[in-house]
This record gives structure tokens, sequence and C-alpha cells, in this order.
């Protein structure tokens, strides 16, 4: 009788120390668990999520917004000149007229490329908004609060600043960008 006491209590006290040596490792597991957790939120919050929905994307939709805007004006110029050939063709006589005619259908059916640009444009804008709505929420979830300065710092190759005056850029959306005044004085500057 009495070596079952003894066992027991030795049996307690194996198991006690298994006990122990689990939630020590169930808590290293925790803490590495905890600290990759944070990592990631860390990671996430250096991509700004906050600053890319607010700023970026949608000055990416403003851009392409522009884009099927001034591909539409464009349209519209080529078609009037496609009318006035025909009407061209339709003052003069015989082969002229013919060719004419041939020319003018060609620019139109050549200017339908606005009309898929502007489907495909529309179809990338949607993508867009709808990344920009998950980041906003994913901002949310992460607690980032920072938004991007329209200031932005540009690097060359190598990293190193580069004074934007320095760097060429494309068009501008309306209002911002040179003015035609600003341009004039610039090139009066070389004269």
């Amino acid at each position: 009788m009495r070596d079952i006491p003894e066992l027991v209590a030795s049996m307690v006290s194996t198991m006690q120390g298994e006990l122990e040596l689990a939630a020590l490792k169930i808590g290293g597991e925790l803490k590495e668990l905890v600290d990759f957790i944070g990592a990631a939120k860390a990671e996430i919050a250096s991509i700004q999520p906050n600053a890319l929905s607010k700023h970026d994307i949608p000055g990416a939709t403003d851009e392409l917004d522009a884009i099927v805007q001034h591909t539409e004006s464009a349209a519209t110029q080529i078609m009037d000149c496609a009318d006035e050939v025909t009407a061209i063709a339709g003052d003069v006589e015989g082969e002229l007229s013919e060719r004419l005619s041939a020319i003018a259908m060609r620019i139109y059916e050549a200017s339908s490329f606005q009309d898929i640009t502007g489907q495909r444009v529309t179809k990338v804008v949607r993508v867009l908004k709808h990344i920009e709505e998950k980041l906003g929420q994913l901002a949310e979830a992460v607690g980032d609060q920072s938004v991007r300065s329209e200031k932005v710092i540009h690097r060359d190759e190598q990293g190193e600043p580069v004074n934007p005056k320095e760097l060429l850029n494309g068009p501008s959306l309306e209002g911002q960008g040179n003015n035609q005044d600003d341009i004039d004085a610039l090139l009066a500057s070389f004269d």
C-alpha cells in the first residue's frame, strides 16, 4: 500500500514537469505568433494603405478619366475630319471621289479605338476603386492614419534625391501643372 502513494506522487511529479514544459512550449509559440502578427502589422502599415486609398489611387483614377476624355475628344475631331473628307468626296467625281470615300471609311473604322479604349479604362478604374475601398478598410484595421503629402521625394536609379524641376513631366490634369503664361515666359527666356 505504501508503494501506491509513492507511485502516485512520482507520477504527479513527472506529469507536473511535463505540463510545465508543455506550458513553456505553448507560451513560446504564442510569443512567436504575437511577434509575427506585430511584424506583419508594421509591414502593412509601412505600405501606408490609407495614403494609397486616399491619395495615390484616386490620383490614378483621375489620370485614367482624363485619358478617356482626351481620347474621346480626339476621336470626335477625327470623325469630324472624316465627315469633311466624305463631303469633299461628294463634291468631286470619278476615281477621286471613290478614293476619298474609301479613306473616310478607313478613318471611321479606325476610330473605333476610342470606344474600346474607353471600355477597358473604365474596367481598370472599377478595379482601382475596389482596391481603394479595400485599402481603406485595411488602413482602418491596422490603425494607419498616414496620408501622403503632396510633396513627393523623387529619386534616381541609385536612390539619390532628384530636384523635381529636373524631371520631365507628362500632361497634367486640369488645373494642375504649368499654365500657358508660364510656358510663354519660359519660351521667351530662350530669345
